[in-house]
């Protein structure tokens, strides 16, 4: 039972598309993974409303090392849950002096 019809000249060309496409079969394969930055998706949760930061109730600053190690500027931190408690202590003085950091906002 069919309840579209094409209407139209384009959609007649992509009716008989279709139809002439489907018996083939088609290889259901994963695509290759992403790597580097492509793989994160942050939509927009890195700022407030004004379009800065100060606005924010977990400020993104607490993750700076984050920021440009996995090219990801992270908006989801959470407040004291972590899963690595040490994951600082072989890294070198930038990312154990992270709270020394000013930040002026303009």
């Amino acid at each position: 039972m069919k309840h579209l019809f094409a209407v139209n000249q384009k959609a007649r060309m992509i009716e008989t598309l279709v139809i002439q496409d489907s018996p083939k079969a088609h290889a259901m394969v994963a695509p290759d993974p992403p790597f580097g930055c492509t793989t994160m998706f942050a939509p927009g949760w890195e700022v407030d409303s004004s379009g800065a930061t100060h606005g924010l109730c977990t400020p993104i600053e607490r993750d700076l090392y984050d920021c440009y190690h996995t090219c990801y500027w992270p908006a989801q931190v959470p407040d004291a849950l972590t899963n690595s408690p040490n994951w600082a202590k072989s890294c070198g003085a930038p990312v154990n002096d992270w709270a020394s950091i000013d930040l002026v906002f303009p």
